[in-house]
């Protein structure tokens, strides 16, 4: 799977000079834990975490915010962001075109991509994501996938 597939497309980001106590505003009011960074030309220059908001002093997200930033294209695999997310011991990761934010990934998306899955109603093949298929995999139906939320322990 890819992070096309699952990536929250639009993030909402802030600049360099809002305010600390602006950003955290926005977590807390969009309940989510990091925001990317912009520079005045638009381009990514970091991140601001609820990590950096309480642990470092300044004013402003450009003197809290953490600076090397890992990224992504949208057609990186799910397995390589998890490891990425894993071994480098973050929570997000943004997903660029080039200079361009297209969205961001974070754990708790690919948490729900394992959660959700969609089920044929032909042959009842089970095809884990957000998005189903436009064939089944297995008989070859077109678009004849119900959603279903997988069950614990299954």
């Amino acid at each position: 799977m890819l992070v096309r597939e699952i990536m929250t497309p639009d993030p909402i980001t802030v600049s360099e000079d809002t305010t600390v106590q602006d950003a955290a505003r926005l977590l807390v009011q969009y309940r989510i834990t990091g925001l990317p960074v912009k520079n005045q030309a638009g381009k990514i220059v970091g991140i601001v975490s609820e990590a950096d908001i309480f642990s470092k002093r300044g004013a402003t997200v450009g003197d809290v915010m953490t600076r090397a930033v890992i990224s992504i294209t949208p057609d990186t695999t799910v397995e390589i962001v998890s490891h990425l997310l894993t071994d480098h011991r973050i929570r997000r990761v943004p997903v660029m075109d080039g200079d361009t934010l297209l969205g961001i990934v974070s754990r708790a998306d690919i948490v729900r991509m394992m959660t959700m899955y969609w089920l044929c109603e032909v042959c009842g093949e089970a095809i884990r994501g957000e998005h189903a298929p436009e064939h089944c995999s297995k008989c070859g139906a077109d678009s004849t996938y119900v959603h279903a939320m997988q069950a614990p322990g299954m």
